[in-house]
């Protein structure tokens, strides 16, 4: 891998019309297209946490495991969320990263071509067993032995059904909740029957399950819009390389210079690799040093971004023979 290096005058130029135009263009089609994955997102773990039985939530906090049959069956359904949904937002925000990459404007993207196939099919096997580890980790928190100690069996079972499709740190912070409710109405409602404390914790709890559930969505489908975005972006650069049509292209990291920008992306703002590189092979590196707590959030293999969940970064491509 070769690394390429220009002045800070230059980069800050190119950051201020064609970076900027490249965020923009970003920015306004996650805008566009996220609401729709969203809500199908919503009503997917609102219809799988229907289907799981109060039998089976109470059969798993008896044997503290989530027997393989529940998981396959989480497996079955991602699967068809990824066949029937997801397959054709990855295509369609691939086609429109490729089309509004102004260097190679006019060149006719492929998306037949066997790599873009190979990509979507990977990725997919990829979304669905990152969601069912996921849910599988979210349900554990409910099955550990100091939970289990402090509530009984029907109250930890009403209470894991709302919380199916969050993540792990999702399912701990709704248990935090739910008991500190509970805690509150018991000091300030002393003559007040336990199950009615645990009715009202538990529909508090539910809200904010409802809360974190569309958190949770509107980050997954802007994070798979963008990477699709930007990865149909990269593979037209590859497509017209191979065609003959361009030389070599670097590719530069940009984000939108603000102090929202998290310390993960400001450490990469402005590196550059060949197209045969990875960003992520510069994490840990001199100046742009992570922290290690940090990397655990990043994606693996970084060509483009996201380098994390909500990453709202960009590529600009410049040619370079």
């Amino acid at each position: 891998m070769s690394f390429l290096f220009i002045k800070p005058k230059a980069r800050v130029q190119k950051r201020s019309d064609e970076a900027q135009e490249i965020l923009d263009k970003i920015e306004a089609y996650l805008q566009e297209e996220v609401n729709e994955p969203l809500e199908i997102l919503v009503r997917f773990w609102e219809a799988q946490a229907a289907a799981f039985s109060y039998k089976e939530i109470r059969e798993i906090l008896k044997d503290e495991d989530i027997p393989e049959k529940i998981i396959r069956e989480w497996q079955q359904d991602y699967s068809k969320l990824v066949t029937e949904c997801f397959d054709d937002y990855w295509k369609a925000s691939m086609s429109e990263g490729a089309k509004e990459n102004s260097l190679v404007s006019g060149f006719e993207f492929d998306m037949s071509e066997n790599r873009v196939i190979n990509w979507i099919n990977e990725h997919g096997a990829e979304f669905v067993t990152r969601s069912t580890e996921e849910q599988k980790d979210a349900i554990k928190v409910f099955l550990k032995r100091s939970v289990k100690e402090s509530m009984s069996t029907d109250e930890l079972a009403r209470l894991i059904r709302p919380c199916v499709g969050l993540t792990k740190p999702q399912a701990e912070a709704n248990l935090r909740y739910y008991n500190t409710i509970k805690e509150t109405l018991k000091s300030e409602h002393p003559k007040m029957q336990a199950a009615t404390i645990e009715r009202k914790a538990r529909e508090a709890s539910m809200k904010y399950a409802e809360k974190q559930h569309r958190k949770r969505a509107k980050d997954i489908a802007q994070t798979e819009i963008a990477q699709a975005y930007n990865k149909g972006a990269d593979m037209a650069i590859l497509q017209a390389q191979e065609h003959g049509e361009m030389g070599r292209v670097k590719r530069v990291w940009i984000t939108s210079g603000d102090d929202k920008v998290c310390p993960v992306c400001r450490a990469l703002d402005g590196m550059e690799i060949d197209m045969d590189g990875e960003f992520d092979s510069l994490f840990g590196e001199g100046k742009n040093k992570i922290p290690l707590k940090l990397k655990r959030s990043l994606f693996a293999h970084t060509e483009v971004p996201p380098a994390h969940p909500h990453c709202a970064c960009g590529v600009l491509y410049e040619e370079i023979e």
